[in-house]
Order: structure tokens, then sequence, then C-alpha cells
């Protein structure tokens, strides 16, 4: 998802941390929110073959793209793969059209002159030269700004997709590309300008974030991704803060079990969504469960 890519994105290079220890399988009450594991198990109420439910951070280090036994086994174990979006390339051209202005302006023509200079600098820096950048939207910047450079580009999310490519999987998406770059792309242009100020303002800080988040990550503990990326939307503007929790966290939430429930129904699927999707009273494990559905955590 694009939230996830600019509050979740981690790059590192050294230090070593290993996947904590399994959980013990546990269903939990109806309606209690997840707290510490990536892998559930969910059973429809109609009875269906069971499905996985694997939460994911969209980062290409290799202690997250190296798969845990338990979930590489559900992955193997099931014949249809659900993903945010399908990064296929009508996708990704959809992408590339919506971050840029079509209608003749340039991003110079948008922001500040003051502004402008600080985010050409910025960008400079991670090696874009203005031809790059010019035509692009100030949130399509801060994507940039917010996320460390890629390396190999086989991000978690991007690697499932290839493997269920590979594996002939059946594969769906759970929201369109479109709907997903509409979190930003219906963003008033001062808020996007505001937004942008702020990531070029917090851009040192992002390191220790990201080393955090992916911390949280390898320990399972969905509680603390949801703390964390809360702590950090409570450092922005009070007003786009709870816009983003809404629009990228709940209302999303609401909107993917609508298109997972018939899928779990039919058995068999492997969904893969972003970590941050999981945890809370409004997240998906909840919403699953309020549902009648049994999820079970595996690993």
């Amino acid at each position: 998802m694009m939230i996830a890519r600019v509050l979740l994105a981690a790059w590192l290079a050294t230090s070593h941390c290993v996947w904590a220890e399994p959980a013990t399988t546990v269903d939990a009450p109806v309606g209690s929110p997840a707290t510490r594991g990536l892998l559930y198990e969910i059973r429809p109420p109609a009875g269906a073959p069971p499905s996985y439910l694997f939460g994911t951070i969209h980062s290409e280090d290799a202690r997250v793209v190296e798969l845990p036994a338990p979930v590489r086994a559900a992955f193997h174990a099931s014949p249809s793969i659900a993903l945010e979006v399908v990064p296929d390339a009508s996708a990704i051209i959809r992408a590339m059209v919506t971050m840029s202005y079509t209608d003749g302006r340039l991003l110079r023509d948008v922001l500040p002159a003051d502004l402008y200079l600080e985010t050409a600098d910025a960008l400079a820096e991670i090696g874009m030269p203005e031809e790059a950048f010019k035509d692009l939207k100030p949130w399509s910047v801060v994507t940039l700004l917010s996320s460390p450079p890629s390396e190999t580009g086989e991000f978690l999310d991007i690697l499932l997709f290839h493997r269920a490519v590979a594996d002939g999987k059946r594969i769906e998406g759970l929201e369109t590309m479109t709907e997903q770059l509409a979190v930003f792309d219906d963003l008033a242009e001062a808020d996007q300008i505001t937004l942008l100020r702020e990531t070029l303002a917090s851009r040192e800080q992002l390191p220790l974030v990201f080393e955090a988040l992916i911390a949280a990550y390898i320990a399972r503990d969905v509680d603390q991704l949801q703390h964390l990326s809360e702590q950090h939307l409570a450092e922005s503007d009070p007003r786009l803060a709870a816009h983003f929790q809404e629009v990228v966290i709940d209302a999303r939430n609401r909107r993917m079990v609508d298109r997972m429930v018939p899928l779990l129904a039919e058995g068999g699927w492997f969904i893969a969504i972003g970590a941050l999707h999981l945890p809370g009273d409004q997240g998906v494990v909840a919403l699953l469960r309020r549902r009648d559905h049994g999820v079970t955590v595996v690993f």
C-alpha cells in the first residue's frame, strides 16, 4: 500500500536480527485486537478450507524477505494469493501517470520558491536531477523522500507477487492502484505542501523510525508497529494525522475485509497486506472476528 511505503519502508545494511520464536497458537476472543503475530489461519463460518492472512512490510531487507518456515509453508499450501494491489505493468503505469501533473503545470509552479529549492536539493541528494522530478506532484515527492533508496527492488510484497506468478497461482488485488493513490492524490494541494514541508524537516530522523519499525516487525509485535506509526503521525499536523488514520488505515481495513470475505468463503487463499492493517479494534483481525471468522495465530 502507498502510506505503508512512507511509514514502513526500511533499509538496514548492517546489524543482525532474527525472527522471534513462533508464538503459541491461540484463537483470541471475538473482537480482540492482534497483539503479536504476522501470520494467521482464517476459517470462515461456512466451513470452507482455511486461508492465511500475512502482515507485510515494504522492505527489501534480507531479514524480511527471507521468509520464516511457517510463512513459506502457508504460501506453498495456498493455490491463490491476494495482495493489496497487483503490482503488474498496468498498475505501475497508472501510478506513474497519477503521480505526475498532466495539465501543463510543473512542480516549481506549485511550490513556493524557497520550498522548491529545498526540495530540489533533497532530491539531488538521492540522485534525482530536475528533469526526473519536474512534473511530480508534491505528494509524489513525499513518497520519494520518505523511503530509503532501493538496492534490489525486491521488496517483500513484490517478491510474493513474483513467486506467485512463477508458481502459477491465481492472483487477485483487494484494491486498485487508483484507490490506493487516492489517499494522497485527493489531498488538497495546500495539504500536500504541508506534508512535504514536514517530510523535509524530519528527514534526518527517518532512519531511526525505520530501524524501530523493522525491529518491531521482526519481533512480530504488531501493537508496537501501530504505536510507532501513531507516534509518527502525532508529530504531524493534527488534522492531517486524523485524516490519514481514517482514510489510510481504518477505511481501507473495512474495504479490504469486505473484499476478503468472498475469497475466504472459497478457502485456500494466502492474503498479504501491510502489517499496520492487522492490529487494533478497527484492524483486519478484529473485523474478521466480528464477522464470525476463526482467526488463529500461526506465527
